[in-house]
């Protein structure tokens, strides 16, 4: 049978590879039994997610209970449609949205549909990791009409958003949260406070990155007053398929339940623990972050970049990582991880780097400057478009989302002027085996 994706998938399943990326349930260790067995349509039998009958009520009832929120809803198209409907629920065209600048591609993307502005927050870099860090000190002003973060990052780093809701609190304005990957942070008093519980109004969550849901399982949460219901309810309806995937509905609620009954003792003391050897052993440096169970491994001691670091371990010892950028790569650990995944990462990384060289010489990663000044994606999105070579773009507006993916933090956004600096960074990574998403084969999309 000539299938190339499911025989892809299939022979991907059967080598029995180890996972250090999402989904969380890693390879299907963590799902509940028959969940392919609720593939199922919208019956007078089964439920209906949009319409939220009896059942869905009480599922997404009890997804409020566990978070504490005003109101919850399960979602089948990620955080990905979790930040499209909170910003079109707080904004109108024409509003001005701030945002982080470690924002992911979806809320770039959802200004232009929208008809938002963007602003972006600025942000300190760790020079040490060559990854953002904490947000720099902002205004916001009457233009605003919402403010959206991301807590915690790829990283496992997370803002202060206690600081933050009030700043935004104090002007009248919502604070949006993209908490993608911090679903699992209720389970344990050891991780950080969810931004739920520290004063966002709205919150979405990836339950397929570190629970054990299926991919495109999410939350949207509604915590705050400034949200109007009725438009986060348009807003599901318009931005999800109307036929949902119900087995990934059904997962999403099976992990709330599961979150209540986890014990995360042995995985926190995994994470711990490889992370001690793994520097007793090299001269490999974990992220001092706060999520215990995002290990994020830096290779600057060696003549390697992460991106090398990551294709060893998938083509020599069948390891997955979540991502690699040119100094690090990034691990998501969840308690479907077993001792023995932590066993065979730490002796092949040992492996690894006793075939490396020492480096010499310091490097140092420059990391583009935000765009300082207000956008408007949609101009460029919906404009008249001609296709260049990304070498011959500078002064040029960029009509796409140019982004590493992941984590897809955007470097080029669209209505923005493109930069020196820009294609220095896009064209550097992309020789050391970065993927570029929105500038397939050095060319990108400008505005005519």
């Amino acid at each position: 049978m000539e299938a190339p994706i499911y025989n892809r998938l299939i022979d991907y399943h059967r080598k029995k590879r180890i996972s250090f990326a999402m989904p969380g349930h890693k390879n299907g260790r963590g799902l509940v039994p028959e969940i392919y067995k609720c593939d199922v349509t919208e019956l007078s039998a089964t439920v209906d997610l949009h319409h939220e009958d009896e059942y869905v009520k009480r599922a997404n009832a009890l997804l409020s209970e566990h978070f504490g929120t005003k109101r919850s809803f399960i979602m089948t198209g990620g955080s990905t449609a979790g930040v499209q409907a909170m910003i079109s629920s707080v904004c109108r065209p024409g509003d001005t949205v701030l945002a982080s600048a470690d924002c992911h591609k979806s809320v770039v993307n959802a200004c232009a549909i929208c008809g938002c502005k963007l602003r972006l927050i600025p942000m300190r870099t760790d020079d040490e990791f060559a990854v953002l860090s904490d947000l720099c000190d902002f205004d916001i002003t009457d233009d605003v009409k919402a403010v959206i973060v991301v807590s915690p990052d790829y990283y496992g780093k997370v803002k202060d958003i206690e600081y933050i809701a009030k700043k935004c609190h104090d002007a009248d304005v919502p604070l949006l949260v993209d908490e993608a990957h911090g679903a699992h942070f209720t389970a344990d008093e050891r991780f950080p406070k969810s931004a739920v519980e520290l004063g966002a109004d709205m919150v979405c969550q990836s339950a397929h990155k570190t629970l054990n849901a299926l991919t495109g399982a999410a939350y949207l949460h509604v915590i705050g007053d400034r949200v109007d219901m009725k438009r986060v309810k348009k807003a599901l309806t318009s931005f999800q398929s109307s036929s949902p995937p119900y087995p990934v509905a059904a997962s999403a609620d099976a992990a709330r339940a599961a979150l209540s009954e986890i014990n995360y003792d042995d995985i926190i003391k995994e994470c711990a623990e490889f992370k001690k050897a793994i520097a007793q052993a090299s001269k490999i440096k974990a992220l001092q972050n706060d999520d215990e169970t995002r290990i994020v491994l830096c290779f600057r001691e060696y003549e390697t970049t992460g991106f090398e670091i990551d294709r060893l371990l998938s083509e020599r010892y069948g390891i997955d990582v979540e991502m690699a950028d040119y100094m690090n790569i990034v691990l998501i650990a969840t308690p479907w991880n077993e001792h023995r995944d932590f066993m065979a990462l730490f002796r092949a990384l040992r492996d690894i780097c006793g075939d490396l060289k020492e480096r010499e010489n310091e490097i140092k990663v420059k990391l583009p400057p935000p765009y300082p000044e207000v956008l408007s994606p949609s101009d460029a999105w919906y404009g008249d478009t001609e296709t260049i070579h990304i070498n011959g773009s500078e002064g040029r507006i960029s009509a796409q989302t140019v982004t590493v993916y992941p984590p897809g933090i955007s470097v080029i956004l669209p209505g923005a002027v493109i930069r020196k600096e820009d294609i220095q960074y896009i064209t550097g990574l992309e020789k050391e085996g970065a993927k570029i998403s929105g500038a397939k084969d050095s060319r990108i999309e400008v505005v005519i």
